[in-house]
């Protein structure tokens, strides 16, 4: 459990440090420097500070970090020789979790911080249990690919930051040539081997910031960040050349091949109409025979 103590007084720096030695902990003078460090903290943590501070007191600091917006807990104990009834509710209103007077005795510290462990680690399972659940609700249980809701909320986080940083985004849409004919010929576990075996072949293929979805059935979508449709083309290229490697590993006796249409978002248009057109794209790819790739009309070759 990690403790971040924030106390003005020499001695108490000193006390708390050695009461506290079977936590991991640190110790700052003033509320701007625990500011600073819990600022871009992203683990839960049990702060123990001072009311008074020289500059930021332990009250406004509690209140700074009520606004940040944060995944993980922020504990705080506050400890002070005000010990008036009232200074606790402003105290416990403020945003604080405990309160413990000055002077105090060494075990009844080391018991609240020990709640105060007890207190996060069950925050963090809550916050666990729910990164599982948003999981589930985003991914594709057959190939561990987002699925459409995922596509759908991530596509529209990067077309808000190409809006900031007036960068391009191109999407690839594809799926697997005569794919029911698989299932029809060989039954559905292969045509399931199949579509994990794609799954590899995007995921390979692209970068750690890509987006790479199973929309539905055999229809894939992939959004590019930051790329214009020479690396959309690229893109679809690796992925040729990843099944084409595959197909004498593959338990389906025909070759697996796909067609792409791929399309540069104009990134001030509506937000579907990259799918949209690399959707198009890939109706004439179909057109031309299968197994290629067709880039959308309109789109920037460079």
């Amino acid at each position: 459990m990690k403790v971040l103590v924030v106390e003005d007084s020499a001695v108490y720096r000193h006390l708390l440090r050695t009461q506290l030695s079977e936590f991991e902990t640190d110790v700052v003078e003033t509320g701007e420097s625990a500011l600073s460090i819990l600022r871009d903290w992203s683990e839960s943590i049990v702060l123990v500070i001072d009311w008074l501070l020289p500059g930021m007191s332990g009250l406004e600091l509690i209140e700074q970090l009520r606004k940040f917006e944060r995944k993980h807990y922020v504990y705080v104990l506050v400890l002070t020789a005000r010990t008036d009834p009232s200074d606790v509710v402003t105290a416990l209103d403020a945003g604080a979790d405990d309160y413990l007077a000055k002077p105090f005795d060494r075990s009844e510290l080391q018991a609240r911080i020990r709640a105060a462990a007890r207190s996060v680690k069950l925050h963090d399972e809550l916050v666990a249990a729910n990164d599982r659940l948003e999981a589930l609700a985003t991914q594709d249980p057959l190939t561990a690919l987002f699925n459409r809701r995922g596509l759908l909320q991530l596509h529209h986080q990067e077309l808000l930051k190409a809006r900031r940083n007036q960068s391009p985004i191109t999407v690839v849409v594809c799926d697997i040539d005569k794919f029911k004919q698989i299932n029809d010929t060989y039954g559905h576990p292969t045509g399931d081997e199949v579509l994990r075996t794609i799954a590899a072949a995007l995921k390979s293929s692209s970068r750690g910031s890509d987006i790479v979805a199973r929309s539905g059935g055999d229809e894939f979508v992939i959004v590019l960040p930051g790329t214009g449709v020479s690396g959309g083309v690229i893109f679809v290229e690796r992925v040729q050349h990843f099944l084409r490697k595959e197909k004498n590993r593959n338990s389906v006796p025909t070759p697996v091949t796909m067609s792409f249409g791929i399309a540069e978002m104009d990134i001030s248009g509506a937000e579907d109409e990259g799918i949209a057109k690399a959707d198009s794209a890939l109706c004439a790819a179909k057109s031309k025979g299968r197994d290629c790739y067709c880039v959308a009309e309109n789109s920037n070759s460079q």
